[in-house]
C-alpha cells in the first residue's frame, strides 16, 4: 500500500516536470498579438464658402492738428479764457497780454513818423527849389548837392520811422492770441498776472483739433505689399478695387457708431517694427475719441468672396510651410502642403493645395502619422456669423473734403491777417486790439 502511494507521487512529479519542459520548449514561438483597433479621428470636408474678408489690428487715436500756444512777444498775462477741455472756434481769443508797453511803443513810433515826415517834406521842397534854380545858375553845385543829400537822408529817416511803427503795431497785435483752428484747449500753464518771458520752452496751453481725428494703425509690410500687388492686378484686369467698411471698437467692446474714411499711408516704413502706418479719418462731433486713446481698428469688405475653407485647428506648420493631413480612399493618412490665405473667424481660407471634397483631419492629429489607417467621424465646418454692427453709419460728409476746406480757410485767414497788418500805415486811425484782426 505504501509502495503504491510512493509510485503515484513519482508519477505526478514526472508529469509536472514534463509539462515544464514542454512549456520551455514552446517558448521559442510567441503567441500571435491581437491587431490594435484603428485610431479615431474627426474629419471635415473641404468646401467652398462665401464670406466677407475682414481684419482687426490694434490702433491709437491721433489728433489731426495740435498747436502749442506760445506768445510772440513778452508781457504780463492780462486775462485768459483757457479752461481744460474748453472748445474754441477758429479765430476766438484765447489769451490777452498787457498791451500798455506796446501801445506806448506805437505812440512813440507814430510821433517819430510825424517828425520824420515833416522833415522829409521840408527837405524835399528845398531840393525841388534848388533843382529849379540850378539851370539858371542861381545856386552853386555844392548847395544843390547839399539839398539833394538832405532830402535823401530825410527820406531814409522817414522809412526807418515807418518800419519801426509797423513793427510796433505788429507787436501790439500779438498781445491778443487767437485760436489758429477749432479745437479744445489743455490745462493752462500760467495764471493771470504771470509775466511771459522770451524765449520760453513752456507754452501757455495746447490746442487740439478734435473733429475729425485720425486712427493710426500699423500694418505689416508684407500685407501692405500684397495689398498693392492685388490693387495693381485688379487695375490691369479693369476691375474696381473692392470697397472696405472701416470701423473701430472702443475699450470695453463698444463699437464706435461712425464709419471711417481711409486717408493715407505714411511716407516711410518703420524698419524696426516691419510695419507701415495707415491713417483713417473718423467723424468725432462730440469729442468722444481722445488723442492717444487705444482702440481696435476693424475692416470688412462690402462684397462677398468665395474660397475653399477649413478650420484653423486642422492646419499645422513646419519648415516646409503650412500643411494638413488628409484621408485617401482607403482611409489612410497622407500629408498635403497648402498655401493659406485670409482668416475667417475659426476658419482659414486656402489658396492652394486643396480641392473641394478633400477630407481633412481636425482632431487626433498628434496621434497619427502618414500611412496610418484610421476610423473617421465626420464633423461640419463651423461657420462664423460675423455681420457688421447694426449701429454703424457713415459720416454726414466727406471728412477728407472737410479737412481740405478748413485748411484752405486757415490760409485765407492768415492772408487776411497779414494784409490787415500791412495796411497799418502812418496816419491810419488806430484802435488797440483791433490791429491785425
Amino acid at each position: 500500500m505504501m509502495y503504491q502511494s510512493l509510485r503515484n507521487t513519482c508519477r505526478l512529479r514526472n508529469l509536472v516536470f514534463a509539462a515544464c519542459l514542454l512549456s520551455v520548449g514552446c517558448g521559442d514561438k510567441e503567441a500571435a498579438k491581437p491587431t490594435p483597433p484603428p485610431k479615431k479621428v474627426e474629419v471635415v470636408e473641404a468646401k467652398r464658402m462665401s464670406f466677407r474678408p475682414s481684419f482687426e489690428v490694434p490702433a491709437v487715436v491721433e489728433a489731426v492738428e495740435t498747436a502749442q500756444i506760445f506768445p510772440i512777444v513778452a508781457s504780463r498775462i492780462l486775462y485768459q479764457n483757457i479752461e481744460p477741455g474748453k472748445f474754441f472756434e477758429q479765430g476766438e481769443e484765447l489769451v490777452r497780454l498787457d498791451p500798455y508797453p506796446f501801445e506806448t511803443a506805437v505812440a512813440t513810433a507814430e510821433s517819430q513818423v510825424t517828425e520824420a515826415l515833416s522833415n522829409f517834406e521840408e527837405t524835399r521842397a528845398n531840393f525841388e527849389r534848388a533843382r529849379d534854380l540850378r539851370p539858371q545858375g542861381y545856386i552853386s553845385a555844392k548847395d544843390f548837392d547839399t539839398a539833394k543829400s538832405d532830402m535823401q537822408a530825410a527820406e531814409a529817416q522817414l522809412n526807418t520811422a515807418q518800419t519801426t511803427l509797423r513793427q510796433a503795431k505788429q507787436d501790439l497785435s500779438h498781445t491778443s492770441i487767437y485760436a489758429p483752428f477749432s479745437g479744445r484747449t489743455g490745462h493752462p500753464n500760467y495764471a493771470v498776472g504771470d509775466f511771459f518771458i522770451l524765449p520760453n520752452s513752456v507754452p501757455i496751453t495746447q490746442l487740439v483739433k478734435i473733429d475729425p481725428v485720425y486712427v493710426l494703425a500699423h500694418i505689416g509690410q508684407k500685407a501692405y505689399n500684397e495689398f498693392y500687388a492685388a490693387v495693381e492686378k485688379l487695375e490691369q484686369q479693369g476691375r474696381a478695387i473692392p470697397n472696405m467698411e472701416l470701423y473701430i471698437e472702443l475699450p470695453g467692446g463698444t463699437v464706435y457708431p461712425f464709419k471711417g474714411e481711409f486717408f493715407s499711408w505714411d511716407a516711410t516704413a518703420a524698419a524696426t517694427r516691419g510695419t507701415v502706418a495707415a491713417r483713417i479719418l473718423f467723424h468725432n462731433p462730440d469729442g468722444l475719441l481722445l488723442p492717444k486713446e487705444n482702440v481696435t481698428l476693424r475692416g470688412k469688405l462690402l462684397e462677398e468672396v468665395v474660397r475653399i475653407v477649413i478650420p484653423q485647428k486642422a492646419v499645422s506648420q513646419d519648415q516646409q510651410g503650412h500643411y494638413v493631413y488628409l484621408l485617401d480612399n482607403e482611409k489612410k493618412v497622407k500629408r498635403a502642403n497648402i498655401e493659406v490665405g485670409l482668416r475667417i473667424g475659426p476658419n482659414w481660407a486656402v489658396r492652394k493645395g486643396l480641392k473641394v471634397g478633400d477630407r481633412v483631419l481636425v482632431e487626433g492629429l498628434q496621434k497619427v502619422s502618414p500611412g496610418d489607417e484610421v476610423e473617421m467621424t465626420a464633423v461640419d465646418i463651423k461657420q462664423l456669423d460675423d455681420p457688421a454692427p447694426p449701429n454703424l453709419r457713415p459720416p454726414p460728409y466727406s471728412l477728407r473734403e472737410q479737412l481740405r476746406k478748413e485748411r484752405e480757410a486757415f490760409r485765407e485767414y492768415q492772408k487776411a491777417t497779414m494784409e490787415a497788418r500791412q495796411r497799418n500805415q502812418p496816419g491810419d486811425v488806430y484802435t488797440p486790439h483791433d490791429t491785425g484782426k
